[in-house]
């Protein structure tokens, strides 16, 4: 899964409170990965090994987010 073939968005708060926290997301389900690196991308995933984890910087410049709820 990769920036360009996901259908999930995300807020910019849930965004900024990812990048806080240390935590990506995985584009496969949209779930939060904690202990995320700040260059994570295409990261495995820690239950499911898929590489599909990225941090939230990565996700703003791919414009994957939109206003409001996601």
């Amino acid at each position: 899964m990769t920036p360009e073939t996901t259908q999930h968005r995300f807020t910019l708060e849930e965004l900024q409170q990812a990048d806080d926290w240390s935590e990506g997301f995985c584009l496969a389900c949209r779930a939060p990965q904690g202990g995320c690196e700040p260059d994570a991308r295409a990261c495995e995933r820690d239950d499911r090994g898929e590489r599909a984890v990225y941090f939230p910087h990565w996700l703003a410049i791919a414009g994957l987010f939109a206003e409001g709820e996601a």
